[in-house]
Formats: structure tokens, C-alpha cells, sequence
């Protein structure tokens, strides 16, 4: 029988990690419910034990860590102690913008918008398997069609590739956008924040010039940027990992699109090839009548000449009948 796991309140694993009293880089322990084992686990790991936490929606939770430091950070900068310890390191790495300023860098409709990704796709190749159904079963359907009459799935096909062709665009728009987001954090600069992770409370005192204890600065402070950056790390690498999903997706409706289209082109041809085939025959008829009057003019010459045609220059003439002999 499988272990069950005790699992830290998720409200308090939150506080924990903001605080700096949790290290996300660190084994957490958690304990089976009989309180009698203790196993070690990751922070990913513990996240996706959570009954409402799972890959698909991994990078949402992951974004909503990473606005909580955002708001920890803006918090922590409006200490004038912290200030100081931050405007030092800033002008330590030469650095000519505040490099300690976070962003949100989706947009506020940005997991409305991707939710709809795996709708959309689902619904397309939905499209396109019924379209196959439709064409193995396309015995029972008439072929042989009028010019300018359509074929009877005609309309399921228009329906399917619009379908497709609607996906790929919200796909790929979709994707562009992610692009612009990993853009951004490959450019987002974390030295000064990693430098910050290895300042304890002390330095922050001595470099303002209190030797007192003061409440107002974290006890583990260095901890909290510490974790930031692993959040922030974690959220990269899970956007990344959505991107190469994303495109996993787009590349497989633009196959399902392409295949239905040329689908599509071989049912049309099928069913208007009598319309050609008459064409064919009409024209082989035309070509058998004028060989027919070919020979019937090469016919009549040849009897003409054994009934007394013959040439002298350049005229055709006739030749005399001869006289008949009556024996009365």
C-alpha cells in the first residue's frame, strides 16, 4: 500500500518561502500521516502534490509565486536600510539602470487567452478525424457531378480547414507573444540579485551605520532574494517548456490542416473526372469523324480511278467508255 504523505499547509509553504524561513533550493521534510517516517523532497516535487497543482497548470502557480516576490521586493525596497545596501551594490556592478526593479511580464489576459489553446486544437482535430470518417464511408455517396454542382462535403471541408486555419493563427499569435516574454527574461539581468543573496542582516546594519537590531529588515533577508531567484528560474524554465508545447501543437493542426486541404483536392478531382473523361471522348469522336471522311475521300478517289480516272501533266481526266459490242 502506498505511503501517505503529510502535506505542509500550502498558505503557510507560501509564507515560509517569502520570508526567507524556507529555502526553495533546499530538501523540505515532510512526514507520512502516522507522523512515524519523514521523507525529503523537493519544492517542485512538493508543489505537484498538491491535488489542485499539476502540469498543466504549473506555470500559473509558478507565475503567482513569482508576482508575491515581485510585491516582496517592492516591499523590502521602500526600507530605507534595505535602500542603502541596494544602491551600493548598484553602483559596485557600474550598473546605469536599477537593476532591481521586477516586472510582470504577462499580460493580464495572457492564461485566458493559452487556456484556449488545447480547446481549440482539440476542436480541429476533431474536425479533421470526422472528415476522414466521412471520406472512408464516401462509397455511399454519389461522384458523378454536374459542372458547378458541389460535392456533398464540400461544406464539411470548408468548415474543417477554416477550423484549422483558425487555430494555427490563435497558435501562432500565441506564440509570439511567449516569445517576447523569454525575451525578457533572457535579458533580465539577476547578478546584483544573487549578490543580495549572500548578504546576511548584519551587513545591511553595519553598512547603515546601526549596530542596534532592527525588526524592520528580514533575519533572513539573504534567503529571500535567494529564493526569488530560484522562483524566478523555475517560471523561466516552465515557460520555456510551454513554448516547445505550443509549438508542438501548431506543428501538428499545420500538418492535420495541409493533409486536409490536399484531401480535399483529390475528392474534387475524383468526382468531376467523368466531366473530363467526356471531354475526352468528345474530342476522340471529332478525330474519328475526320479520319472517317479522310477515307471515304481516299475511297471514292480509288473507285473514280477504276472507273476511268487517269493523269496527263498536271490535269486529271477521264478516260473514254468503251463502245459496247451488240451481237444483234
Amino acid at each position: 500500500m502506498e505511503e501517505q504523505w503529510s502535506l505542509i499547509n500550502f498558505d503557510d509553504l507560501m509564507n515560509s518561502i517569502l520570508t526567507g524561513s524556507r529555502s526553495v533550493d533546499g530538501p523540505i521534510d515532510i512526514y507520512n500521516n502516522r507522523r512515524d517516517t519523514l521523507s525529503k523532497i523537493s519544492f517542485l516535487n512538493l508543489l505537484l502534490s498538491y491535488e489542485n497543482i499539476h502540469r498543466d497548470n504549473l506555470l500559473e502557480i509558478l507565475h503567482r509565486m513569482y508576482i508575491m516576490f515581485q510585491r516582496k521586493i517592492n516591499e523590502l525596497q521602500r526600507n530605507d536600510n534595505v535602500r542603502v545596501m541596494m544602491d551600493h551594490i548598484n553602483r559596485e556592478w557600474y550598473s546605469p539602470e536599477y537593476s532591481f526593479t521586477v516586472h510582470n511580464p504577462l499580460s493580464s489576459d495572457f492564461f485566458n487567452k493559452n487556456n484556449q489553446n488545447q480547446t481549440k486544437y482539440n476542436d480541429s482535430c476533431k474536425c479533421c478525424n470526422q472528415m476522414q470518417h466521412l471520406c472512408q464511408i464516401e462509397n455511399n455517396i454519389p461522384l458523378n457531378l454536374s459542372e458547378g454542382e458541389n460535392h456533398p462535403l464540400e461544406h464539411h471541408f470548408e468548415s474543417s480547414i477554416d477550423s484549422c486555419k483558425e487555430t494555427i493563427e490563435y497558435l501562432q499569435e500565441n506564440k509570439k507573444e511567449i516569445e517576447k516574454i523569454i525575451k525578457y527574461f533572457r535579458s533580465f539581468n539577476l547578478s546584483m540579485f544573487i549578490d543580495l543573496s549572500i548578504k546576511h542582516k548584519s551587513l545591511y546594519l553595519k553598512l547603515s551605520g546601526k549596530n542596534h537590531h532592527d525588526d524592520t529588515i528580514p533575519e533572513n533577508i539573504h534567503k529571500i532574494f535567494s529564493n526569488f531567484i530560484n522562483i524566478h528560474n523555475l517560471f523561466y524554465k516552465q515557460l520555456i517548456q510551454y513554448y516547445h508545447y505550443i509549438s508542438s501543437l501548431l506543428e501538428d493542426i499545420s500538418q492535420k490542416c495541409d493533409k486536409m486541404t490536399k484531401l480535399h483536392q483529390n475528392i474534387q478531382a475524383i468526382a468531376y473526372i467523368h466531366n473530363r473523361e467526356g471531354e475526352v471522348e468528345e474530342s476522340d469522336s471529332e478525330d474519328e469523324d475526320d479520319v472517317l471522311e479522310d477515307d471515304v475521300l481516299e475511297d471514292d478517289v480509288l473507285e473514280d480511278d477504276k472507273s476511268g480516272l487517269y493523269i496527263e501533266g498536271d490535269e486529271v481526266k477521264i478516260k473514254p467508255k468503251e463502245k459496247s459490242t451488240s451481237f444483234f
